[in-house]
């Protein structure tokens, strides 16, 4: 973690020593980012070197990722589809491990039951791994913990979804700030101001992070944005067009697929939403 210039490293005893960093590392323009791994001067408290990373993410932004769970509550605030489906692309980019956590489970009443079992049905055939927990009943906890053993995880979702009461579950102790969704806005309110690293088992560790509403899709292309659903990646191949974008050509073996019902018709559409973007993007660019 940085805080006012300093870096917090922990230490292989786990000792936290607070340490700045040489010149010459911010000379050669390395940005240090959380999950990094360092050599560091303990009696000089100084970072001597940054070890090559074997990945990093940009929003969070955080170094050495085995796995991405991004967080969603069923209610209060209610799930946003859209931004779970900008999340889940984004991790994609990176070929990081990711699975889907749909919390508050405790608040979920009959009507939304259907919702959920749909939900679970399409990204499970997507090949996503789902877990469903609440910190007020501890519903899914076990389950969801062996799944973030000796890994190092980043929490990721919109404000509001539990992340650091989940993690306080998760980890006794750590009294992590929370607090309630707004009545009024049905949004939650940010009390994580930065991401931290956290270590809940001997191997295992959390980045929480803090929350956000919106996610740009800078970066991505019109041609790759179909490869990033995996539902779409079977049938694309039987496509008229090569390059079929899957918006407007004849003969779309992926849109054949939404009309007998093979893809969600609102995966499809949060697709076409984003191609949209994408392709305003490149034409401004």
């Amino acid at each position: 973690m940085a805080k006012g210039g300093f870096y917090f490293v922990r230490d292989a005893c786990g000792a936290v020593l607070r340490c700045r960093a040489r010149r010459r590392i911010k000379d050669s323009g390395i940005s240090l980012l959380v999950g990094d791994l360092v050599e560091v001067n303990a009696s000089e408290g100084v970072i001597e070197k940054v070890y090559p990373r074997k990945n990093s993410i940009i929003r969070p932004p955080v170094a050495n990722v085995d796995q991405v769970v991004i967080l969603m509550s069923v209610s209060k605030p209610p799930i946003d589809l859209v931004l779970l489906d900008r999340i889940l692309i984004s991790v994609e980019s990176f070929m990081i491990d990711v699975i889907l956590c749909l919390n508050k489970m405790d608040l979920i009443n009959d009507l939304q039951k259907a919702m959920i079992e749909e939900i679970r049905d399409t990204y499970e055939n997507c090949g996503y791994k789902i877990f469903y927990t609440s910190a007020v009943t501890g519903q899914g906890l076990h389950q969801l913990e062996t799944f973030l053993n000796n890994k190092i995880n980043v929490f990721a979702g919109p404000s509001g979804v539990g992340k650091s009461t989940l993690i306080n579950k998760l980890k006794p102790g750590l009294e992590l700030k929370s607090a309630p969704v707004s009545s009024k806005t049905e949004r939650g309110r940010h009390t994580t101001r930065h991401v931290e690293l956290l270590m809940i088992g001997k191997a295992t560790f959390i980045a929480d992070t803090p929350g956000f509403q919106k996610l740009d899709l800078k970066g991505f292309s019109s041609r790759e944005l179909s490869s990033y659903f995996p539902e779409m990646l079977s049938f694309a191949g039987s496509c008229r067009f090569t390059g079929c974008i899957h918006r407007a050509e004849p003969d779309c073996a992926v849109k054949e697929a939404v009309q007998r019902g093979k893809i969600a018709p609102w995966r499809y559409n949060h697709y076409l939403m984003f191609l949209q973007e994408i392709l305003q993007a490149e034409k401004n660019f």
